[in-house]
């Protein structure tokens, strides 16, 4: 960049306003501690300077003796899952400040028995970092580690007290509650919720968005015409490919007393499968029901039809993970933040009315 770096400089490039930047320069004001990290880092790349002449500090702590971050998952995230930009994110900058990313397969056994991976070492590893694994009572053996941890979505368990660790999550509600808006002024009258909602935190706050949405917009009790235990518990040790649970959901879809107008999904996955199940029953979407689904996986976007979404920004959760990791490391005594990264509503063909 030509010229002197101002605050507007840095404002724009993070889509942000100048007062915002302001703030997490002066330490004035309210402002997430992830976002006056990302801001100062953004800083320190552009090579903004302060009134004085002086560089902005790094952001990021430098590596210390302990040179690996480990990734820990009930499975290693393939495809299309929004996850493998966000890991691939996590890498990179991790890499930057001279970490390694080292990933965990936690098994079956492991899980049920409260075990660390047989190769794990408490005594190389800086930090962890969770993603797709959502046993609570494995989550809190690994809170009581003497180790800064993150959690990228986290399990369900009602009644019990959230994990003490930092915890980073994607906007679950607001495009739920905008679709069903919308549906609302065009007439429709019933909704429904497919998927676990007790599978992990994100499938869980869904469901209510979908349920408390056709509350508050007049339609009837959506869990009138939810199917949510889909897959069975029984399923939920192994890797969520939907497209082979086709049966099973035509099954339930048969056990509905009657269909809604629309259907949420917990992701597209369900929603590419529904669709094809409801096909099975001779019924069109979006002609007779309308079918959304959530994450804005590429194959939401090539299927006919293409399916209503909402979109996560995984290079965004990425960063702030890297954020929390990083700032953990340097400061193990702050208390646990939970930070959730906006998403957006992408209306496709599977809900055109």
């Amino acid at each position: 960049m030509s010229g002197r770096v101002t605050m507007q400089d840095i404002a724009d490039s993070l889509g942000l306003s100048r007062n915002t930047v302001s703030k997490a320069f002066n330490n004035t004001g309210v402002i997430a501690e992830s976002t006056k990290d990302l801001i100062l880092r953004k800083a320190a790349e552009m090579g903004y300077k302060n009134s004085s002449g002086s560089a902005m500090p790094n952001a990021f702590p430098i590596a210390s003796d302990k040179k690996e971050i480990a990734m820990l998952t009930c499975y290693i995230p393939g495809g299309s899952h929004f996850a493998v930009t966000t890991i691939d994110r996590i890498q990179q900058n991790l890499s930057s400040c001279g970490y390694s990313l080292t990933f965990y397969r936690v098994t079956h056994s492991e899980l049920t028995e409260l075990r660390l991976p047989g190769s794990f070492s408490t005594d190389k590893v800086a930090a962890i970092f969770c993603m797709e694994l959502f046993s609570y009572e494995y989550c809190e053996m690994l809170c009581s580690l003497p180790i800064p941890i993150l959690f990228i979505d986290t399990p369900v368990k009602p009644g019990r007290p959230p994990l003490m660790a930092d915890t980073l999550f994607m906007e679950n509600q607001a495009g739920i509650y905008s679709f069903v808006s919308q549906i609302a002024e065009k007439g429709k009258k019933s909704v429904g919720f497919v998927g676990d909602m007790l599978h992990c935190r994100s499938f869980f706050e869904r469901a209510g968005a979908c349920i408390t949405a056709a509350a508050v917009f007049g339609l009837e009790p959506a869990e009138k015409y939810s199917i949510p235990a889909f897959p069975p518990s029984k399923m939920q040790l192994q890797p969520a490919n939907y497209i082979t649970y086709a049966d099973m959901l035509y099954s339930a879809l048969q056990n509905l007393s009657k269909l809604p107008d629309a259907f949420i999904c917990a992701n597209d996955f369900i929603a590419i499968n529904l669709i094809s199940s409801l096909r099975r029953m001779d019924i069109r979407c979006p002609d007779d029901v309308l079918v959304m689904g959530f994450d804005d996986s590429p194959e939401s976007r090539y299927h006919a039809p293409a399916v209503t979404t909402v979109h996560i920004h995984t290079q965004v959760m990425g960063d702030i993970a890297s954020e929390l990791i990083l700032n953990r490391i340097a400061d193990q005594t702050r208390e646990p933040r939970t930070v959730y990264v906006p998403t957006e509503l992408i209306l496709r063909e599977s809900t055109k009315i």
